[in-house]
């Protein structure tokens, strides 16, 4: 349903519980203006526009079009581009992704996007938890909740079984994939998962399964990475070098292979392929090379080579998606800035 300006005036005055009179009072025009504005037998002059979008705290752009479709485009749009919602923008946003769950028409954008508010929340709040763990190890550095603080702010790992194990996410897509069997992106979230536990038979399992519906590299990359930590070492080698002459023309295999070296620490071979990779890409093309290289870089001390790959990123933003602003260009520059710090022998 797309809204009309006399009708959002409307909606957001009852909204905001507030009487046509309230209304006019603010404005200081008349109620019965109001009241035909709501009807749509007049608009409002331009020059109120403002007063009217600071009065019910939005911008002037959000009194024209309110499809729900352009309202959840524009919160995507929010969660894209900038790293923190202010409070405002959270409610409001919340607020209307909620009002649509019983609409079954949008109802799945609206869960989608629920999910993406939350997580959006959470990970700024993390930011915020990892900043205040940091400062208080500077003060208590043998405090072990300053270190548990930092371990769920950064999501890191732990030693404690109980806690490390991944049996819920396993249970989840083992029940998942039984449901959506024809599906290959739940076999692939359900092996990272079953890997990581060192469910090793089960793993081979469900590579067998993934195999009935992707003819792609994927299975021959987990296949080789279960060999690996079988101890199998020639034949894990063997599998993903047979998966580069199966697949050579696919840049996921290039990726994949990549993905593989970085896991066994061989890091040359991995940015050399992750380069690979990106070459054999269609446009547009994305920046996981730029990414990951420079974090190679970075662990092996070579900052200069990590700022040019974040350098790189940002001309990849700019040449393949047109994006030279927003939170996504903004954690490219913070990073460079911080490698330069380092380099320089700063703290």
């Amino acid at each position: 349903m797309k809204l009309t300006l006399g009708t959002k005036i409307k909606y957001l005055r009852l909204q905001k519980g507030i009487t046509q009179n309230t209304l006019a009072k603010a404005l200081n025009v008349s109620f019965q203006t109001v009241s035909k504005w709501e009807n749509e037998t007049s608009m409002p002059d331009i020059q109120l526009l403002p007063e009217i979008a600071i009065y019910f705290g939005c911008r002037i752009d959000d009194l024209f079009d309110f499809s729900e479709q352009a309202q959840f485009a524009r919160i995507e749009n929010m969660l894209e581009m900038q790293d923190t919602l202010t409070e405002e923008e959270y409610r409001q946003a919340e607020a209307l992704l909620k009002r649509n769950l019983n609409e079954s028409i949008y109802k799945n954008d609206a869960l989608r996007l629920l999910a993406s508010l939350f997580n959006h929340r959470a990970d700024s709040l993390r930011k915020s938890a990892e900043f205040y763990a940091k400062e208080a190890l500077k003060l208590s550095p043998q405090v072990k909740e300053n270190h548990c603080n930092l371990q769920r702010a950064q999501e890191g790992t732990v030693p404690d079984w109980d806690f490390a194990n991944h049996s819920k996410r396993i249970a989840y897509y083992q029940e998942f994939v039984k449901e959506n069997p024809a599906y290959p992106g739940g076999y692939l979230w359900l092996l990272e998962e079953l890997l990581a536990d060192n469910r090793l038979d089960e793993a081979e399992n469900t590579c067998r399964a993934l195999a009935k519906v992707d003819h792609s590299c994927r299975v021959a990359f987990y296949l080789g990475r279960i060999c690996w930590k079988r101890g199998r070492h020639q034949e894990a080698e063997d599998t993903w070098h047979q998966m580069l002459e199966d697949h050579r023309d696919d840049w996921l295999t290039f990726a994949c292979m990549a993905d593989a070296m970085a896991h066994l620490c061989r890091y040359d071979d991995a940015v050399f392929y992750y380069r690979k990779a990106q070459e054999l890409q269609p446009s547009p093309k994305y920046t996981d090379a730029q990414i990951t290289t420079a974090m190679i870089y970075e662990i092996q001390g070579k900052y200069d080579d990590a700022i040019d790959s974040l350098n790189e990123q940002l001309e990849m933003l700019k040449q393949e998606w047109n994006l030279t602003e927003g939170c996504e260009v903004e954690r490219v520059h913070k990073e460079i800035s911080r490698l330069q710090q380092k380099s320089a022998g700063c703290p």
